[in-house]
């Protein structure tokens, strides 16, 4: 699905995945780097004149492809646990080791679901905190040649809430787990609606999860809908929010 004319494109359109330690590039575990606030990737080249010793003007040609990725984030930590986003702590840990286990696998995917897998070592990592929000930057090289993944388009999409029902209090959140039909869906973005904000909220949409908060309570359940981008699958979630009194 393209974009339309005109309309801005951010980094909540681009989807960041690090392969899982635990995980083959046979049988990939992809794990969300959640947090992030912007994204850099470059190609550069390193050139040698070709031209012959007497020509005033040089010929570079291309003798080695090179780049380079940058990544911004706010630090993600569970509100109850304190643990690290599991994305970030994956370039935390590759950030301490050396050689060949320094190699990492990164999965990125615009905003119409166009993806490419590219190998990495991270080089560098930079805390900034102003006057409104903390900021870890990555550094990180690409090693050889990215990798193109075949478009895989969405069958069906669907939530963690038994029967497609949710209950909470007023003033309660709930985290709603998304999965995408295939796995490897290649677009697993999606749009998600209340249809009476009054009573049900939705918030902090990040990667694959959101939360519904309890505003007032409901006499009859107030409908959320879920919409994948690629191919409009929808599901309808039937949230009723009671009285904490």
């Amino acid at each position: 699905m393209a974009r339309k004319n005109g309309c801005p494109t951010n980094i909540r359109d681009w989807q960041i995945d690090i392969m899982s330690r635990a995980s083959t590039r046979a049988n990939p575990t992809w794990i969300r780097i959640k947090g992030l606030t912007d994204i850099s990737v470059s190609v550069d080249a390193d050139t040698e004149d070709t031209s012959a010793a007497e020509s005033l003007y040089s010929e570079p040609s291309v003798t080695k492809r090179s780049g380079s990725i940058s990544l911004d984030a706010r630090p993600i930590y569970d509100r109850v646990t304190g643990a690290h986003d599991p994305g970030q702590e994956e370039l935390d840990y590759y950030l301490t080791v050396g050689g060949c286990d320094g190699d990492a696998v990164l999965r990125l995917v615009d905003p119409c679901g166009h993806a490419e897998i590219i190998d990495v070592v991270v080089t560098g990592k930079e805390n900034s905190v102003d006057d409104s929000s903390d900021t870890i930057s990555y550094t990180l090289e690409r090693v050889g040649e990215s990798e193109s993944v075949p478009y895989v388009q969405v069958s069906s999409i669907s939530t963690d809430q038994e029967s497609n029902a949710a209950s909470l209090a007023v003033g309660a959140t709930k985290t709603v787990n998304v999965s995408f039909t295939p796995t490897t869906a290649s677009n697993q973005k999606y749009a998600v609606a209340s249809a009476d904000t009054t009573k049900v909220r939705v918030d902090n949409i990040d990667g694959l999860t959101f939360e519904l908060v309890g505003v007032a309570p409901t006499t009859e359940a107030v409908r959320v809908v879920v919409r994948s981008v690629n191919n409009s699958r929808e599901v309808t979630l039937n949230v009723t929010v009671t009285d904490n009194a």
